[in-house]
């Protein structure tokens, strides 16, 4: 189980969405399209579960620069 991730268009970091996926189930998800507030910007992003990833163990990755 990991957290689905994404890339803040404004400041380039990766940022956690809050839903937690296992990889493989994630992968064969359909097509969603989702909210989430940005811990790196302060704004809230709209994105399609194809742009997003799961990160394993690495939910941390907010505060990473």
């Amino acid at each position: 189980m990991g957290m689905v991730m994404i890339r803040c268009p404004r400041t380039g970091r990766e940022i956690p969405t809050g839903i937690r996926a296992e990889p493989s189930r994630f992968a064969c998800t359909p097509v969603f399209f989702a909210d989430t507030d940005c811990p790196a910007c302060g704004q809230r992003h709209q994105w399609f579960a194809r742009e997003a990833w799961v990160a394993e163990g690495r939910t941390d990755l907010a505060t990473a620069a």
